[in-house]
C-alpha cells in the first residue's frame, strides 16, 4: 500500500449498526465531569489552542492572537477574534507571500474604501438606493478579502470568489482580459453603471476627478488580484502543483490542524474499541504487525501516534524548522502511516484464517467490527494527509538530508519526498 492508496477501499460496505456489539447501557450514562479538563477544553475552544502543561509561550501567543485590545475613552476594551478549532497558536503564522498579500490588502483596502466613500453619481437619473447598495457590496468584498488574507486559516476558494464578485469574468485565474475601468464587470462594473462613472457623463473637472477616483479604485483592485493570482499556489498547502513548494507558515498551520485532528481520532479509535469490549489492558497485549517486520502492541502504536500528534511533531517543527519537517517529521509520519495502513482488516470474502505474520488469530472479533475498522481507516486518512502536506516542504538549499533513504533533496525519488514504501502483502489472496 502506498500513500495514495485508500485503506478503506478494501473494507466491506458499512452496516447501519454492528448488531453483535450494541452499545452497552453503561455507555449511555453521563461520566463525572473533571473541572480541570473542562477548563482546559473551554480555554482551548476560546483561544484556538491545544493546552500543554508549562507552555507559557504558546498560551501568550494564543491569547494575543485571539483578543484585540483598543483604548476607548480612557479604558481598554477587548474584542474576541475566533481563531478556528484546534489551531496551535505557537505553530505556523501568516508568512511569505500571504503576509505580503495581507500587507498590500490592508493598504489597498484602506485607500480604496476612502475613494469608494468619495464617489458620487454623475448620472442625473441615478437611483440613490441602488447606488448605495452597490457601494456597500464593493466595500464588503474588499473587507472580506483583507480579513481572509490576514487569517492563518485562509480559504483560497473564498478569496477567488470575492475577486470574481468584484471583477466579474475578468477574475479568471489567467491574465485578466477585461480589467479596463470602462469594461470591468462584477460589483465594480455595477457600481460604475449605477453612478454613471464613464467618460460620456463627465462635463467638468470636478466630475472627471470623481471618474478618476473610480479608475484608481479599479486599478488597485486589479493590481491586488494579479498579486493574489501569482502567489495563491504557494499560499495553499492543501493544493500544491507538482514540484510546488508552499510557504512554510501556512503549511505549518495546516500541519497543526491535521495533528490536532489525528490526536482526536486516536481517542475515537480507543472509544470504538471499548464499545466492542476491548479495554485498555487488552490493548497492551494485543499484537499487530509491522510492515518492516516484527510486531508491536496495539496500545503502543496508538500511544505513539498520539504522542507524535500532540507533542513530538510540533517539537520537531519548532526546533528544526523546514529541515525538521523534511527529515525527522516526515520519516516518523510515513512510518506511522504505513503501520496503521497495515493493520489487519475485515476480509470481504469472510476468510479470517490466520496466516503467519498477520496476527489475525490473536485479535478478538471486535477488532474487525465495522465501527473499529472505519475509525482506523479515518486515522489512516489523517496520517496520509499529514504526509502529503509535509512532502513538498524542503530544507534550506545545500543542506545534507542524510542517507539515501532519508526524505529530503538527496532522497531516491529526486524530489525531496520520502522513500516510496513497499506495498504490504496482498491480504485478499492470503486471507489476511
Amino acid at each position: 500500500m502506498t500513500i495514495n492508496d485508500d485503506r478503506g477501499a478494501t473494507l466491506p460496505r458499512p452496516q447501519d449498526i454492528d448488531s453483535a456489539y450494541p452499545i452497552p447501557p453503561g455507555q449511555l450514562t453521563v461520566a463525572p465531569v473533571n473541572p480541570g479538563k473542562l477548563a482546559e477544553q473551554a480555554i482551548g475552544d476560546v483561544l484556538g489552542w491545544k493546552w500543554r502543561e508549562g507552555d507559557t509561550k504558546g498560551f501568550v501567543a494564543a491569547l494575543t492572537g485571539s483578543f484585540k485590545l483598543t483604548e476607548v475613552r480612557g479604558h481598554t476594551e477587548a474584542a474576541w477574534t475566533p481563531r478556528g478549532y484546534a489551531i496551535q497558536a505557537d505553530l505556523g503564522a501568516v508568512t511569505g507571500g500571504q503576509a505580503s498579500m495581507a500587507a498590500r490588502a490592508r493598504s489597498a483596502v484602506k485607500d480604496s474604501v476612502a475613494l469608494l466613500d468619495s464617489l458620487r453619481p454623475l448620472r442625473t437619473n441615478a437611483d440613490p438606493e441602488n447606488a448605495e447598495g452597490f457601494r456597500s457590496l464593493v466595500r464588503h468584498d474588499l473587507e472580506q478579502i483583507r480579513q481572509e488574507l490576514e487569517s492563518p486559516l485562509i480559504r483560497v476558494p473564498r478569496v477567488d470568489q470575492f475577486f470574481l464578485l468584484l471583477l466579474g469574468n475578468a477574475a479568471a485565474l489567467t491574465v485578466p482580459p477585461g480589467t479596463d475601468p470602462d469594461r470591468v464587470g462584477g460589483h465594480l462594473g455595477q457600481l460604475r453603471d449605477a453612478f454613471g462613472l464613464v467618460g460620456g457623463q463627465v462635463n467638468t473637472i470636478e466630475e472627471e476627478r470623481i471618474q478618476t477616483s473610480f479608475i484608481t479604485l479599479t486599478d488597485w483592485v486589479v493590481s491586488l488580484f494579479r498579486g493574489w493570482r501569482d502567489a495563491r499556489d504557494r499560499i495553499d498547502p492543501f493544493n500544491q502543483p507538482p514540484g510546488g513548494s508552499p510557504f512554510f507558515g501556512p503549511a505549518v498551520v495546516a500541519l497543526s490542524q491535521l495533528l490536532a485532528a489525528t490526536a482526536q481520532q486516536v481517542d475515537e479509535v480507543v472509544d470504538m474499541l471499548r464499545l466492542v469490549y476491548i479495554q485498555q489492558a487488552d490493548l497492551e497485549v494485543l499484537r499487530v504487525p509491522d510492515p518492516d517486520g516484527g510486531s508491536m502492541s496495539l496500545g503502543g502504536l496508538l500511544r505513539w501516534v498520539r504522542d507524535f500528534a500532540t507533542f513530538e511533531g510540533g517539537q520537531l517543527i519548532e526546533s528544526a524548522g523546514k529541515e525538521g519537517v523534511s527529515t525527522a517529521f516526515l520519516q516518523v509520519a510515513v512510518r506511522l502511516q504505513r503501520i496503521v495502513a497495515f493493520l489487519p482488516r475485515q476480509s470481504p470474502n469472510g476468510d479470517n484464517r490466520d496466516v503467519p505474520g498477520n496476527y489475525r488469530a490473536t485479535l478478538p472479533p471486535g477488532f474487525f467490527s465495522s465501527r473499529v475498522q472505519r475509525a482506523i481507516d479515518e486515522l489512516d486518512d489523517h496520517l496520509q494527509e499529514i504526509v502529503r502536506i509535509a512532502q513538498p516542504i524542503r530544507g534550506p538549499e545545500g543542506t545534507d538530508s542524510g542517507g539515501p533513504d532519508d526524505p529530503g533533496p538527496g532522497g531516491p525519488d529526486g524530489r525531496g519526498g520520502p522513500t516510496p514504501p513497499p506495498a504490504p502483502p496482498q491480504r485478499k489472496q492470503t486471507g489476511q
